[in-house]
């Protein structure tokens, strides 16, 4: 069993400045957790405060049901697959994995044994002998990740491991790595800022900003009911579209259009009649046909699907139809919203 706890964890540093507020977070035996969030948003402090690289200002954390909060990270059996790999230049690959569990004195026997496993599943078995200039980027990332392998840690801590590699090998080594996880059903903690990398990797997401957390929840709840306007912004590639509008009369009134609300829409907003709050539409969402007027400045063909980029009056819009389309810039396309979302203006909290 691998159980992971972060209790109302903080980072202060000695200049006051306070990284990370309040973290609770329960992770269960063998669930990969994704941290995702903006640059300084906290998730890497966080990461290091688990491995022991960073103090812990207050709270705890528990592995295994043990208090591990004032320990030394070689007490804490932790694996680390860093950003830079890491990789001793002068060893082989077989030395750089079994390095760890040679310093460890472990039996030379079980090391080789250990080591082989490890190759064998990441498919390093003929690269044993090289050196790591040898390899390519995505080679390396697997020796760093092996490495770990071979401890069989109680956790596996990723911090931001594919931001080194261009984006074929990004998309390659994430596989990978997802493939990792069901085979070894390894308890994994995983920090990006790459929300591709999120979703697609994630059993849970932990969505931070300026070292708050802002929602925790399956990809899909993240994507579908955002718990505030910073995470639907952050969530979804384009980005959700959003706009001021009224509530009035059953309508959803913005500056250049007007929009009637479904009844369950009209229940949920009965609190916020001839108020305005922050109607979301993400760009999958808006569709051909209807009675807001786009007017288009760009088009982009991606194969199946086009993103239109225009504007709603002065508000910036973008729709992505899943079709090809060949509009020019100054032609006008009648969209609708097929599915909103509604924020608070003051708060920016969803709308429930």
């Amino acid at each position: 069993m691998s159980e992971l706890k972060l209790q109302h964890l903080d980072k202060i540093y000695d200049n006051k400045v306070q990284a990370v507020f309040d973290f609770n977070l329960d992770v269960k035996d063998g669930e990969l957790i994704v941290l995702v969030g903006p640059s300084g948003c906290g998730k890497s402090t966080t990461l290091r405060m688990v491995a022991g690289l960073e103090d812990i200002s207050a709270g705890k954390l528990i592995i295994d049901g043990q208090d591990v909060t004032a320990k030394p990270p070689k007490d804490r059996d932790i694996a680390m697959v860093f950003q830079d790999y890491a990789l001793y230049g002068h060893m082989t690959i077989y030395e750089n994995m079994a390095f760890s569990l040679m310093l460890r004195k472990e039996n030379v026997n079980v090391v080789h044994q250990k080591v082989m496993a490890a190759a064998e599943i990441l498919g390093l078995t003929d690269q044993l002998n090289k050196k790591p200039n040898q390899l390519s980027g995505g080679q390396r990332q697997r020796v760093a990740m092996g490495r770990a392998i071979v401890r069989t840690p109680k956790v596996f801590l990723f911090d931001e491991p594919l931001s080194n590699l261009d984006a074929k090998l990004r998309g390659s080594t994430r596989r990978e790595i997802l493939l990792l996880h069901k085979r070894l059903k390894a308890t994994m903690l995983y920090v990006t800022h790459d929300q591709t990398e999120a979703l697609t990797l994630a059993d849970r997401i932990v969505c931070m900003s300026m070292g708050h957390v802002q929602q925790i929840g399956t990809p899909l709840e993240l994507y579908y009911t955002p718990a505030n306007l910073f995470v639907a912004s952050f969530i979804g590639l384009p980005p959700i579209n959003t706009f001021d509008a009224v509530i009035r009369n059953g309508q959803a009134v913005g500056s250049e259009f007007s929009i009637a609300l479904t009844s369950e829409e009209a229940e949920l907003l009965a609190g916020y009649e001839n108020k305005t709050v922050v109607l979301g539409v993400r760009p999958e969402d808006v569709i051909q046909g209807g009675e807001i007027s786009v007017n288009v400045f760009s088009n982009e063909n991606l194969g199946q699907t086009t993103l239109v980029n225009g504007v709603v009056g002065k508000q910036k819009i973008t729709c992505k139809f899943r079709e090809w389309c060949s509009y020019k810039p100054g032609d006008t396309v009648n969209v609708s919203f097929k599915r909103k979302h509604f924020f608070d203006k003051e708060t920016t909290r969803a709308i429930r």
